[in-house]
């Protein structure tokens, strides 16, 4: 596994790559979360995009932990467990199953954003 996340493309390892695709994924679903929260669009591509980011994030941290980096392991596992709570409060909210206020869910979703983005910056800090 660790072969496969320090393989070199363009001269930087591949898991670099594929933390920046998964960030962006994130940051995607958010954006049509929100576009859909305001009317701009259907609801049936955020929780397609929200499946394509935990493809994303399941293998981002399965390649990541194999690098032995415990401050960047902690960042993943933090950034991959609060999407799950946000994808878990938002699922919750939509069908009418958990009685909570709607802005839970988009408090979690950036509160995993910030994890997200300090676990990206320690990966690069770490290839740097």
């Amino acid at each position: 596994m660790v072969s496969i996340a320090l393989y070199p493309i363009f001269g930087k390892p591949f898991v670099l790559y594929l933390g920046v695709l998964t960030l962006t994924s994130y940051l995607v679903t958010a954006a049509l979360g929100f576009s859909y929260y305001r009317g701009w669009l259907q609801f049936k591509w955020h929780p397609a995009m929200v499946v394509v980011s935990f493809i994303f994030a399941v293998l981002m941290t399965l390649i990541g932990l194999s690098l032995h980096k415990p401050l960047v392991g902690i960042l993943g596992l933090l950034t991959l467990f609060s999407f799950v709570i946000a994808a878990v409060i938002g699922v919750g909210i939509h069908q009418r199953q958990l009685n909570i206020r709607f802005i839970w869910h988009p408090v979690v979703v950036v509160i995993a954003i910030i994890f997200a983005v300090l676990h990206g910056l320690a990966g690069i800090m770490m290839f740097i």
